[in-house]
C-alpha cells in the first residue's frame, strides 16, 4: 500500500513539475476591466464600439525566451464581413504605438488571433501596453466586440483557451485526482 501511495505521489510531483513549464506566463481577463467574463459578452461595456477604444498592461516578464507570442480572445469579430479590430502594442524601444494587426475571427464566436512579439522583449519586460482600435475602419456604430482575455505566453507555452469561462489545466485535474485517490486509499485502510 506504501508502494501505490509512492508511486502516485511521485507521478503528481513529476507530472506537477512538467506541468508548470507549460504554465501560462501572464493573463489579463475578468474580472478586469472591460474585459467579458462568462455569458457577459454582449452586455455593456463589454460589447464595445469604434469610438469605445481602450488598453490595458501585462505583468512585466522579466525571462529569457527565444519566442513570445500576445494571444487576444475576442467574441463576434466579423473579419470576413469587414470588421478591422486593431491590436498595437507600445515599444519602450522606440517610444512608439506599433500596429500588430487585425483580430480574426467569426460572428457569435470566441476566438484567438495570435501575433507573435518576440521582437519586443523590452516592452515585455516593462509590462507590455496593448491596446485596440475597435472597428478602425468605420466613424459610426458599425461593427462591435467583446474581449475575453488577453494572454502572453513564452517558448510554446500552452495557455487557456479563448472563451472566459476558467477551465482547470489537465495538471489540475491529475493532481484533485490523484488526491482523491490518496484519500479514498487512506480512509479504507483506517477502516481495516
Amino acid at each position: 500500500m506504501k508502494k501505490l501511495f509512492l508511486s502516485l505521489f511521485l507521478l503528481a510531483s513529476f507530472y506537477a513539475g512538467n506541468a508548470s513549464a507549460v504554465a501560462v506566463v501572464d493573463v489579463v481577463d475578468s474580472p478586469s476591466y472591460f474585459f467579458a467574463g462568462p455569458g457577459q459578452e454582449t452586455d455593456a461595456p463589454y460589447y464595445r464600439w469604434y469610438d469605445e477604444d481602450w488598453s490595458w498592461q501585462h505583468n512585466a516578464l522579466a525571462s529569457s525566451y527565444a519566442t513570445a507570442e500576445l494571444k487576444i480572445s475576442a467574441w463576434d469579430v466579423d473579419y470576413d464581413q469587414g470588421e478591422r479590430d486593431i491590436i498595437s502594442i507600445y515599444n519602450v524601444d522606440t517610444n512608439l504605438w506599433e500596429d500588430l494587426g487585425a483580430l480574426a475571427g467569426a460572428n457569435d464566436v470566441f476566438a484567438f488571433t495570435t501575433f507573435d512579439i518576440s521582437a519586443y522583449a523590452s516592452s515585455i519586460a516593462d509590462g507590455l501596453q496593448v491596446r485596440i482600435d475597435i472597428d478602425s475602419t468605420n466613424t459610426r456604430d458599425f461593427w462591435a466586440v467583446s474581449l475575453a482575455k488577453s494572454v502572453i505566453t513564452l517558448d510554446g507555452a500552452i495557455g487557456p483557451g479563448p472563451n472566459p469561462s476558467a477551465v482547470p489545466e489537465p495538471s489540475t485535474w491529475l493532481l484533485m485526482g490523484l488526491g482523491l485517490i490518496g484519500l479514498v486509499t487512506l480512509r479504507k485502510r483506517a477502516k481495516v
